[in-house]
């Protein structure tokens, strides 16, 4: 669940990037997240595709989970997600974010109003 609620964390921006330098890193974690939500969805989001996906690809979860643990302030979460829109792979992580945000305001209907903001603003992009 830790890791879902990581992706869910990417889907909404909040997360940083440290330097230009990693933008092909950043796509790349981006890209390892949008396999994950749609095993995830496959597997109506048990939990159990992303349990057996970073036991076989750790090092990469480790090195998205550097990229994407830095700081949380606005200006790095903009600039993170200007990157990640650069990314060719950005329109359909958008749409399995927001697949999965539709599950979450179904098992956690005390967030819908947020999760259903997040939704909007994802779109509006």
């Amino acid at each position: 669940m830790k890791n879902l609620k990581l992706i869910a964390l990417l889907g909404l921006g909040f997360m940083t990037i440290q330097s230009c330098s990693k933008e092909s890193e950043l796509c790349q974690c981006t890209d390892m997240a949008t396999e994950i939500l749609k095993g995830e969805r496959d597997k109506n989001y048990d939990g159990s595709f992303q349990k057996e996906y970073v036991k076989t690809h750790k090092a990469e979860e480790t090195k998205c989970e550097k990229i994407f643990g830095g700081s949380k302030d606005k200006a790095s979460q903009e600039k993170m997600r200007k990157e990640m829109k650069e990314c060719g792979n950005y329109e359909e992580f958008k749409e399995e974010s927001i697949k999965q945000m539709e599950n979450f305001k179904k098992t956690m209907p005390e967030l819908a109003p947020q999760i259903e903001e997040s939704i909007k603003q994802l779109k509006a992009e």
